[in-house]
C-alpha cells in the first residue's frame, strides 16, 4: 500500500443522502467524486437491493440533486433543469430513468407522501423580465434585510419561496404556503392525512432583522390559518407530529447562548409544552464530528413508528437514538453515525472508520453492505486522558504509518472550527497526508467542543482564556508522552475557531515553529454584524459589544497580541467566505509583515468558508500543497 498524498482526494467515492423505499427492499443514495479536469464533483444516483445484495448505479447525468421513491417503491429524481422546467424521471428497475413529469418551478426538494402525491419546495423559474432586470442590475447589491447574505449564497434576495402538494395523477399543483424571505421557514412537517403542517419560521421584526429565536406554528392547509403555539422562546432544530401530540427539538438559549446544547419536548397543540429529556442528556444534536472526507447532505431527524430518531454526537463520536412522546429513550446504534433510514424495524446507516469513508451497513448486521476503504496506508490513532481545567480530556495523537519509536518528528496541532465542533477518530485525509509525510499529528476537543454538554462548551467570554490553557497542557501532555515529538519543530493550524485560536497562540507565545491560520476571526470588533452566524454572534460570544464593553471585547481579540506575534505563518482565506470574511485575515497578514514576520497570504477566489470541505477541487489541492510546503520549508 502506498503512502497518502495530498491528490488522493480526487478518487474518493463519497455517499450520502441515504433513504429506503416504502416496502424496504431498495435503498438510494448518492455517490459523489470529484472532476479535477472540469474543477467540480458529478453526484449521482445508486441503489442497494436488500433482497439481491448488491449496488449499482441508476444514473449517469453527473448531477443528480433531489429525489424519492414513489409509491412503487421506484425513484423519482431530478433529471434535468433549465430556464422554464425542472424535469424528473422514474428509475423503475429497467434501463434509464423515464421522464415521468415537468414542473415549471426551481425544485428544491421533492418528497412523496402517499399514492401519487408529493410534498414539493421550490422557488419560480426567473423569467425574461426578471434576468433582464437582474443582468441590468448586477453592479450594485441593495440591502435591507438582516441578515444580508450567507455562506454559499452570496447576498440574500427578496424572492418567494413555497411549499406545494404535487398530485401526478392530475398534474395538478396547490401551494401550501410561501415565505418572502430566504430561509423564512426552514422546517414543514405535516399530519398524518396531510391537512395540517407544522412549521417553524424565522421571526423578523418591522424593519426586517431576523430574530435569534423562531415561532412554532400550526397551519391548518384547507382553511388557510395559522396558530402560533411558540414565539421567540426557542430556536428550534425540529418539530414533528407525534402520536397525538408535537413533538419538538430546541433550546432557550438560557444557560449557554446561542451555542447551548438543545433538549427534546413534547407540545400539545394549545402550545403547552413539557421537556422530556431529562438535564444528563444534555448533547449535541446532529453530526458535528470535523472531517475533510465527506462530501453531501445526511439527516439528523426522521419520524416513524411513533419515534422520533435522531443523531447525535456525544463524545467523540456520532450515536443514533429514539424517543416516543413520553421520553423513553433508546440508543439504537452506538457507532459513527453519517446518514441513516428506516423501514420497520430495520435501520440501515451510513458510518466512517478510522480507515473508510462513509460505508452503508445495517443495524445488527456484522457484514458491510458497501465498503469504501481507504486503499493507502493509515497511521494509527493513540488516544490518552488529561486533566485541564477541571474536566477530563481525550488527546488524540496521529502516528506516521512506519513510526519509528527511536526517530525524532516534526509535529502538528491540528486545531477544529466551532468552537462547537469536535475531531474524533474517524477518517481525515489532511491528518493522514500530513502523518503519511512523516508528521505526528496531534489534536484535543479543548473547552467550548460539543458532545460534552453546555457547561463544557459554554466559553462565551472566555475565548482565548479556557481553551487556550486546555491545547497548551495538552501540548505539554503529549510531548511528554510520546518522546518522539520534536518539542523544536511544533507547527500549530486550523481554520475558524481554529484560525482564532492559531491568531491567539501566535501573539501569546513563540513554542510554534510555524503556523497556518486559515478562514479566522482575528478581531471581534470589527467583525461584529458582518458574520452570516449572526448579528449577535459575536457579542453572544464575548459577552460583549462595541458601544458599552469595547474594551472586553478588543481583549478577547488576537488582532490586540499581533504585534508580539514572531512565528513565521501562512493565512489562507476565501474572498467568498461570509461567515468570517476576509478581512479577518488580512488584518493578521497586514500586522505580521508589519511586524517583520515570515509570513504569505493565499486567497481563493470563488470559494467559501467550506474550502477545505466543498471547495472545488482545484482550490482544495492547491490549498493542501501550500500548507505542506509551509510546514516542510520551516519545520523539515
Amino acid at each position: 500500500m502506498s503512502k497518502t498524498k495530498i491528490k488522493d482526494i480526487l478518487g474518493y467515492e463519497f455517499l450520502s443522502d441515504l433513504e429506503i423505499s416504502s416496502d424496504g427492499t431498495k435503498l438510494a443514495y448518492k455517490k459523489t467524486i470529484a472532476n479535477y479536469d472540469d474543477n467540480k464533483y458529478e453526484t449521482d444516483l445508486w441503489l442497494y437491493d436488500t433482497k439481491e445484495n448488491k449496488s449499482y448505479p441508476i444514473t449517469a447525468s453527473k448531477s443528480v440533486s433531489t429525489y424519492t421513491f414513489n409509491k412503487d417503491s421506484n425513484v423519482i429524481y431530478k433529471a434535468k433543469s433549465d430556464d422554464k422546467k425542472d424535469s424528473f424521471s422514474c428509475y423503475d428497475g429497467y434501463g434509464i430513468g423515464k421522464k415521468t413529469f415537468d414542473l415549471n418551478l426551481d425544485v428544491k426538494s421533492i418528497k412523496w407522501l402517499e399514492d401519487e402525491l408529493y410534498l414539493i419546495h421550490a422557488s419560480d423559474k426567473k423569467d425574461e423580465k426578471a434576468k433582464k432586470k437582474e443582468e441590468e442590475n448586477k453592479y450594485f447589491e441593495k440591502l435591507d434585510t438582516l441578515p444580508f447574505w450567507f455562506n454559499g449564497q452570496g447576498y440574500l434576495k427578496k424572492e418567494e419561496s413555497a411549499y406545494y402538494f404535487y398530485n401526478a395523477s392530475d398534474d395538478s399543483l396547490e401551494k401550501i404556503i410561501a415565505s418572502k424571505f430566504p430561509n423564512e421557514i426552514f422546517n414543514l412537517a405535516l399530519n398524518e392525512d396531510n391537512t395540517k403542517a407544522l412549521l417553524i419560521k424565522a421571526n423578523y421584526d418591522a424593519n426586517n432583522v431576523a430574530k435569534s429565536r423562531e415561532s412554532l406554528i400550526l397551519y391548518d392547509i384547507k382553511t388557510k390559518t395559522k396558530k402560533v403555539l411558540i414565539e421567540n422562546e426557542f430556536s428550534f432544530y425540529t418539530a414533528e407530529f407525534l402520536a397525538d401530540k408535537i413533538i419538538f427539538v430546541g433550546t432557550d438559549m438560557k444557560k449557554g447562548g446561542i451555542n447551548e446544547d438543545s433538549f427534546i419536548y413534547a407540545c400539545d397543540f394549545d402550545g403547552n409544552y413539557e421537556k422530556i429529556t431529562s438535564d444528563d442528556f444534555d448533547m449535541s444534536f446532529g453530526n458535528s464530528l470535523g472531517t475533510d472526507a465527506r462530501f453531501g447532505g445526511a439527516k439528523t431527524f426522521y419520524n416513524i413508528n411513533d419515534r422520533l430518531y435522531f443523531v447525535v454526537t456525544e463524545k467523540e463520536t456520532t450515536k443514533l437514538y429514539s424517543i416516543d412522546i413520553n421520553g423513553n429513550l433508546k440508543l439504537e446504534i452506538d457507532d459513527e453515525v453519517e446518514d441513516f433510514a428506516i423501514n420497520n424495524d430495520e435501520i440501515y446507516y451510513l458510518s466512517m472508520g478510522k480507515n473508510t469513508l462513509s460505508e452503508l451497513k445495517k443495524k445488527g448486521l456484522d457484514d458491510i453492505l458497501v465498503e469504501n476503504k481507504i486503499e493507502t496506508k493509515v497511521g494509527e490513532i493513540k488516544t490518552f486522558e488529561f486533566e485541564s481545567n477541571g474536566d477530563s480530556l481525550t488527546g488524540f495523537v496521529v502516528l506516521p504509518p512506519k513510526f519509528n519509536k527511536n526517530k525524532k518528528y516534526p509535529t502538528l496541532l491540528s486545531i477544529h472550527g466551532g468552537p462547537k465542533t469536535e475531531f474524533g477518530s474517524i477518517y481525515h485525509h489532511e491528518h493522514q497526508m500530513f502523518a503519511s509525510n512523516d508528521y505526528i499529528v496531534i489534536y484535543t476537543n479543548p473547552h467550548g467542543a460539543s458532545g460534552n454538554g453546555v457547561a463544557f462548551s459554554d466559553i462565551r467570554g472566555k475565548y482565548g482564556d479556557i481553551d487556550y490553557k486546555d491545547l497548551m497542557t495538552f501540548v505539554d501532555k503529549a510531548t511528554k508522552k510520546y518522546p518522539q515529538i520534536d518539542t523544536e519543530n511544533l507547527g500549530v493550524y486550523g481554520g475558524s475557531y481554529g484560525g482564532f485560536m492559531t491568531n491567539w497562540i501566535i501573539g501569546h507565545n513563540d513554542r510554534f515553529k510555524a503556523a497556518c491560520s486559515q478562514r479566522s476571526i482575528s478581531n471581534w470588533t470589527s467583525f461584529y454584524g458582518v458574520s452570516d452566524i449572526g448579528y449577535y454572534f459575536g457579542s453572544d460570544q464575548t459577552n460583549s459589544n462595541p458601544w458599552d464593553s469595547l474594551d472586553k471585547m478588543w481583549d478577547q481579540s488576537p488582532i490586540k497580541y499581533a504585534d508580539k506575534a514572531t512565528t513565521p505563518t501562512l493565512f489562507i482565506h476565501a474572498d467568498e467566505d461570509y461567515r468570517c470574511p476576509l478581512e479577518q485575515g488580512l488584518q493578521m497578514y497586514t500586522k505580521l509583515k508589519l511586524n517583520g514576520v515570515d509570513t504569505k497570504m493565499f486567497v481563493f477566489h470563488g470559494e467559501n468558508h467550506e474550502l477545505s470541505r466543498s471547495g472545488k477541487p482545484h482550490g482544495r489541492i492547491k490549498r493542501l500543497k501550500e500548507i505542506k510546503k509551509w510546514f516542510d520549508g520551516h519545520l523539515k
